[in-house]
């Protein structure tokens, strides 16, 4: 599956970039999500917990920072993600990048999902992801004016 979005923080991109450069500042933007661990340099152990239709599930993840770069305000991260009996439940690649825009900076989210066949359902996964897309950008908002 891939997702793409895009959403606007009212401020100036390095502020932003700041934050999607670190990996305990962004995933604390995201809903239910924690670092529990550094592992080494830009690789970190993860836990989520998300609702997924009437659901709500424990995650866990390796995730790896593959690209940070400031001159191009982009930063690309894998999550290798597994359940909580520690199955391995899918794989992401998430591809985030900044264009600044006079006082506001156009966020844009590209990811790749490769879930566990017969996971979840398709339609579950895009619903539970742009709800938490919705709460991101708002997360991300308020820690930039914070």
């Amino acid at each position: 599956m891939q997702f793409d979005n895009s959403f606007s923080v009212q401020a100036p991109i390095g502020d932003v970039f700041a934050i999607v450069a670190d990996v305990d500042r962004v995933v604390s933007c995201v809903p239910g999500a924690k670092v529990l661990e550094r592992r080494g340099d830009d690789v970190y152990e993860v836990a989520l917990k998300a609702q997924l239709g009437p659901l709500w599930r424990n995650y866990f993840g390796t995730l790896t920072v593959l690209e940070r770069d400031a001159g191009t305000r982009r930063v690309v991260m894998r999550n290798r993600a597994r359940d909580a009996k520690g199955r391995p439940v899918g794989e992401a690649r998430i591809e985030i990048g900044l264009v600044e825009l006079g006082s506001h900076t156009n966020v844009s989210i590209y990811s790749r999902v490769v879930m566990v066949d017969g996971m979840l359902a398709e339609k579950t996964i895009t619903e539970a992801s742009a709800k938490q897309m919705r709460d991101f950008a708002d997360a991300l908002q308020a820690a930039v004016a914070s």
